[in-house]
């Protein structure tokens, strides 16, 4: 009997441990039965050497696999299906069209499973980090259809719109981080070059100096002097705060933080929201029950506030009431989700609703990037050139008193 530690999800809330099964399969279908949505899954080392070690290794190495590189796999596979390739010839195909590496490995052992007879979906299983129970169910769900290419495609439909949300929220935030960073940079060559020459000048004026120009030498002083004390508490606290948002309470009153944060706050929102219905009607429209869907939509939404908000909603649909009356005065979730929700569950149409929602809140998230870069662009400007300017007047101020003195 061997030992594997495992990382997951229970019940929305993150879970480990260790288990014993004769194989690592076998851990795997006990831990699907404990209702763990496996993360990460790897056999203690025995301290030999052996098969646990061999095994760590490979796992250690797959994380190198990036999920773009998923995605890219699923459309692969998608569109070799559709034009008429079997399973097996596909991922063998797509294996010697791989380099050397991590994915090369993986797409490998998928081809060899299924060419001894494995189901995809159980292949896959073998990789929780990479295929998570959402993927699993599709596929599953298509084997058991006999439409496993249209559920490749959905996948991959659900997967490419996610990263292209993912990425015009980076796109969002990288420009203000840009120019922050300009501007200390900035700040730090004034106070560590600019700022002490004038000081000695001053010095050897012997003359009062303005209130502006005295604050701008002592916030050099103490930044001189204390810049090491400074710096070690911004990576404590950087660090605390790290530690803190990886618990669970810190993880959950931070999502609940930043969806109230000003503009931004509303985009998150947004970003969530897209997510959440986009995997509900990709897994409604798949065969998966509502409240299955919407649990694990809720999981992926990337926001564990709005994830706990779903699932105490989903508590009231198992007990007969319809989920848009279940969310009807729950905070955040916008009333255009909750209506479509509504009349999806009157027409029995839900899925769908759920696609035109996150089209919607695509086309939003795409309107606010816009509008966020055009208002924090040249407000960054206006505030780094007044940061500076204000510098430089603190330290000419003397000067022209000087000057104003001496006519």
């Amino acid at each position: 009997m061997a030992s594997f530690q495992y990382s997951g999800v229970r019940d929305g809330k993150a879970c480990s441990g260790t288990i014993e099964a004769p194989d690592r399969r076998q851990a795997i279908t006990l831990l699907a039965g404990q209702g763990v949505q496996l993360q990460e899954i790897e056999e203690k080392a025995d301290g030999g050497g052996g098969a646990g070690s061999g095994l760590s290794l490979r796992l250690g190495g797959a994380k190198k696999i990036k999920p773009r590189d998923i995605t890219i796999l699923t459309r692969q596979l998608a569109t070799l299906l559709e034009a008429g390739f079997p399973l097996a010839r596909a991922l063998e195909f797509v294996s010697r069209q791989e380099s050397t590496g991590p994915m090369s490995e993986m797409v490998a052992d998928l081809s060899a499973s299924i060419q001894q007879g494995q189901d995809f979906s159980q292949a896959l299983s073998e990789y929780p980090k990479y295929f998570g129970n959402i993927f699993l169910s599709m596929v599953r769900a298509g084997e058991t259809g006999g439409i496993l290419d249209a559920m490749l495609v959905r996948l991959a439909e659900m997967r490419e719109a996610d990263e292209a949300l993912a990425d015009r929220f980076k796109s969002a935030m990288t420009y203000p981080a840009m120019m922050m960073g300009a501007m200390v940079i900035a700040l730090g060559v004034m106070f560590a070059y600019v700022v002490p020459q004038f000081a000695t000048m001053f010095e050897d004026m012997g003359r009062a100096l303005p209130g502006p120009t005295q604050i701008l030498l002592n916030v050099g002083d103490f930044a001189a002097t204390w810049w090491p004390a400074v710096v070690a508490g911004v990576v404590v606290a950087g660090a605390g705060f790290k530690a803190w948002v990886k618990t669970e309470s810190g993880a959950f009153q931070w999502d609940r933080t930043r969806l109230e944060m000003p503009v931004l706050g509303n985009f998150m929102a947004q970003f969530a929201i897209a997510r959440l219905a986009r995997t509900a009607g990709t897994l409604l429209e798949s065969g998966v029950n509502l409240i299955d869907a919407f649990a694990s939509a809720g999981d992926v939404s990337g926001n564990r506030y709005i994830s706990h908000i779903m699932q105490r909603a989903l508590a009231d649909v198992r007990h007969g009431k319809p989920l848009a009356e279940s969310l009807a005065d729950a905070p955040v979730i916008p009333s255009l989700l909750r209506e479509m929700i509504a009349l999806g569950e009157e027409s029995g149409q839900v899925g769908p609703m759920m696609k035109r929602v996150a089209e919607v809140y695509d086309r939003q998230t795409r309107e606010t990037v816009s509008g966020i870069t055009s208002i924090i662009e040249p407000f960054m400007v206006l505030f780094m050139g007044g940061v500076v300017g204000m510098v430089v007047i603190a330290l000419l101020l003397p000067i022209f008193e000087m000057s104003t003195g001496g006519v």
